[in-house]
């Protein structure tokens, strides 16, 4: 499928005008992302700590919650962090349940095994904590839908607090207190916090109430596990959540954590530069790949550990799980494509497919993949069990996979997610019927739309042009969903360099080059004819890509098309 691009439309002078403090490449990003006054700038480039806090007492419950906690902490009370299994619940677990020890609680941080219990609160694991002597659960970035969960646990003796950012039904539990951004009832002016950052607006509202607890800033050690959670899931980089990430990745460069010293140290990424794309591509995966491949709890103790012996040891066990889940995964991809090329490619708007043998836990990634070298929304599902399949979607951008899956919602047992990455359920039954009913959908939706999307270009540049770049590029980092990573295009340049990389040469290194200036470029999973055009030594082309500094500190590109 071809892919379509345009360079943005300039911005009016006046609108220049208002930001002449910036130099105009500045400028141009600036206004693209809808900010348009000196003020809106300063506090995008700058996020401040205290101003992008936003009063935790906003959200619903939070009184009781935070008197119940202040009360248990007295008390030296057993409490359960109950967290989700992926890389927003388990540092946002970790982070609270560290918290909650260092003001006086007992604290059992539970992850429910992705593969044996699934998501949220089971009875299983309830009954197991009510035998322990637990009398309360705090969850976190779960427990908005768990209405029958909730009145077990109160069945059994224990208290509930939710902490979460999904979506609510149209009842809520009856749980002691419900903290969560999207309730209807919430005055938060900021919705989109993930797991981790309700989680921390419950450490702070705590203190707010009793200071004493804990000394004046020790907290703010718990913001690169709060960092980490905002990086890894999909929310977007503005706002607080900016605030976070951004204070998330200085604290982690200064972290004093021996698991995640030795994760860093495994992997090759120095923790002093650490970077939004080290912690999305080489840290992240590594979280997630313990509830995938294994067991959650390995994550969670690499998190928690204060042991450099215990650190490595759990770093070296998470490497080998990563490298399992890779294989995994692209085992599945091969299938996929070969099934792909049987079919005679991609002649649908979308690919949908699925096999009972396919382990729904990496589908996301396979998806991921899929999306990236056939320029299609994808939706695959396998089994672990049982007769509901699961499975996961992700978009090419073109499209809000939600609303797709709306449209054909008798389908599923259930589904949600984002605008570009969701989740469903469905009875086998019925996998055969999805495909036509998800183009149809996709049809439909798009109708409605009425319009093709494209990708738009943020501006053209030179190649003398990129080590500037890199300068400004910085100032406006972390990137992410809602800060985009700027797109370029380099038009007229000589391809100088092309070779293959990595262990199995599956990446792709080419150099760029004219009227005297170089650069080089890189792409992930790519091969020469992965682009619109094929290159090869010596062709002129117009190259695509973003802009980013490579190991050694120097500007490069990540090449995103060729033409």
């Amino acid at each position: 499928m071809t892919k379509r691009y345009r360079v943005r439309e300039e911005a009016s002078p006046e609108a220049h005008t208002m930001l002449l403090r910036y130099p105009e490449f500045m400028r141009r990003l600036l206004l693209s992302r809808g900010i348009t006054s000196a003020e809106e700038a300063e506090r995008f480039i700058s996020p401040s700590f205290e101003g992008d806090s936003h009063d935790p007492f906003l959200l619903p419950d939070m009184e009781q919650a935070a008197r119940r906690l202040i009360e248990a902490a007295h008390g030296h009370e057993y409490i359960c962090v109950w967290s989700d299994y992926d890389c927003d619940g388990i540092p946002g677990g970790v982070a609270l349940a560290e918290f909650l020890r260092s003001i006086g609680c007992s604290v059992r941080h539970y992850i429910p095994h992705r593969h044996e219990e699934g998501y949220g609160l089971n009875k299983e694991g309830l009954e197991i904590l009510a035998a322990e002597g637990v009398g309360l659960v705090i969850t976190v970035d779960l427990g908005t839908t768990d209405h029958e969960q909730v009145i077990y646990a109160q069945g059994l003796g224990m208290e509930v607090i939710v902490t979460d950012h999904h979506l609510p039904q149209a009842t809520l539990p009856p749980a002691l207190a419900i903290i969560n951004p999207h309730r209807t009832d919430s005055t938060y002016p900021f919705k989109e916090l993930c797991g981790g950052g309700v989680a921390w607006k419950l450490v702070q509202a705590i203190l707010l109430r009793e200071r004493s607890l804990l000394p004046e800033g020790k907290e703010r050690w718990l913001l690169d596990l709060v960092g980490l959670s905002t990086l890894s899931d999909m929310v977007p980089l503005q706002g607080e959540n900016r605030m976070l990430a951004s204070y998330g990745l200085l604290v982690m460069r200064k972290s004093r954590r021996a698991g995640l010293r030795a994760l860093l140290r495994t992997i090759r990424v120095k923790q002093e530069t650490l970077t939004e794309d080290d912690v999305a591509f080489m840290v992240t995966p590594r979280i997630n790949a313990a509830s995938r491949m294994g067991s959650p709890e390995i994550a969670a103790e690499l998190l928690s550990t204060t042991s450099e012996e215990e650190g490595l040891r759990l770093a070296l066990r998470l490497e080998k799980l990563n490298d399992e889940r890779k294989g995994a995964v692209a085992s599945t991809v091969k299938e996929a494509r070969s099934r792909l090329r049987k079919r005679g490619g991609v002649s649908s708007p979308l690919i949908v497919m699925g096999n009972p043998l396919w382990r729904p836990g990496i589908l996301g990634l396979v998806a991921n993949a899929l999306v990236e070298s056939e320029g299609v929304p994808v939706f695959l599902w396998g089994r672990e069990g049982g007769e509901t399949l699961k499975g996961s979607c992700r978009s090419d951008g073109s499209i809000n996979v939600v609303e797709v899956m709306g449209a054909a919602r008798e389908f599923f047992e259930d589904f949600g997610g984002h605008e570009f990455s969701g989740g469903f359920s469905l009875k086998e039954e019925r996998a055969h019927e999805l495909p036509e009913r998800l183009n149809e959908a996709f049809i439909a939706v798009r109708a409605q739309e009425g319009k093709e999307r494209e990708t738009l270009i943020d501006a053209e540049l030179t190649l003398e042009d990129a080590p500037q770049a890199l300068r400004h590029l910085r100032l406006l980092s972390p990137f992410g969903t809602g800060n985009k990573k700027p797109i370029f295009l380099f038009p007229s340049v000589s391809v100088s360099r092309v070779r293959t990389f990595g262990k199995k040469n599956d990446h792709l290194e080419v150099g760029l080059a004219r009227g005297g200036a170089e650069l080089s470029g890189v792409s992930f999973f790519s091969t020469p004819d992965s682009f619109q055009k094929k290159i090869s030594l010596g062709l002129r082309v117009d190259v695509i890509g973003h802009v980013e500094q490579d190991f050694r500190g120097r500007p490069r590109l990540r090449v995103v098309d060729i033409l």
